[in-house]
C-alpha cells in the first residue's frame, strides 16, 4: 500500500455515511478538510479522540476546515455505538476498508503493543461515562491516519498512526485551521 505524502493529489471517493448522505471529497473544495481514519467503533483511544473533535468541529467549521471520519465498523454496529446524537460531521462506515487500502493504512501487531503505552489516554477513555466496553468489531491491529487536505485536493499533510493512539497533533490542526494551508506545515 502507497502512504500519501504532502504535495500529492487525495484520493477521491464518494460513499454514504451513518445519515445516508453522500459523501464525496471533492464536495469540500469550498473548504479544506481533516480526513480522519480511526480504528472500530469501541476502540478506546478513538472515544477520546472522536469526543474532542466533536468538541472542535463548530469551531474548525468557522475556519474553513470540515472534519470527515472514516471508521472500520459496520453501520450498524457504528450507529448503535454512536447513539442518536446528532453527529457534527460526517462520519463513513468502512467495513470492508476499501477507504482505508486507498490512503494506505497498516496494521500492525508492534503498533497494537506500542499503543498500550498511552494509559493515560486509555484511563481517560475507560473511565468517561460515555464509554460503553464492547467487542471490536473490527481490526484491532488497524493503525489510525489523517490527513490534512487543501481546497485544491493537495495533501497538506499526512499523519500515518505509529501506534494505535496515534493521530496528528492537534497543534498541527490548529496551525492548518488559522493559515492558509501551503504556510500551514513547514
Amino acid at each position: 500500500m502507497k502512504r500519501l505524502k504532502p504535495g500529492e493529489k487525495a484520493p477521491d471517493f464518494e460513499v454514504t455515511d451513518l445519515n445516508s448522505d453522500t459523501v464525496r471529497l471533492v464536495t469540500h473544495r469550498e473548504s479544506r478538510v481533516l480526513l480522519s481514519f480511526f480504528r472500530y467503533a469501541t476502540c478506546p483511544f478513538c472515544t477520546v479522540r472522536f469526543a474532542r473533535l466533536s468538541q472542535e468541529a463548530a469551531r474548525l467549521a468557522e475556519q474553513g476546515v470540515n472534519i470527515i471520519v472514516v471508521f472500520e465498523s459496520e453501520r450498524d454496529y457504528l450507529r448503535s455505538y454512536l447513539g442518536s446524537r446528532p453527529l457534527p460531521f460526517p462520519v463513513i462506515p468502512d467495513p470492508e476498508g476499501h477507504l482505508y487500502a486507498s490512503y494506505g493504512l497498516q496494521k500492525s501487531v508492534l503498533g497494537m503493543m506500542l499503543g498500550m503505552f498511552r494509559l493515560p489516554t486509555l484511563m481517560k477513555a475507560l473511565l468517561d461515562p460515555q464509554y460503553q466496553m464492547a467487542r471490536p468489531d473490527a481490526s484491532v491491529l488497524r493503525l489510525p491516519a489523517d490527513f490534512l487536505i487543501d481546497k485544491d485536493g493537495t495533501v497538506v499533510e499526512s499523519h500515518y498512526g505509529r501506534d494505535i493512539g496515534d493521530h496528528i497533533a492537534f497543534d498541527h490542526l490548529e496551525a492548518f485551521a488559522v493559515q492558509p494551508a501551503q504556510e500551514a506545515i513547514q
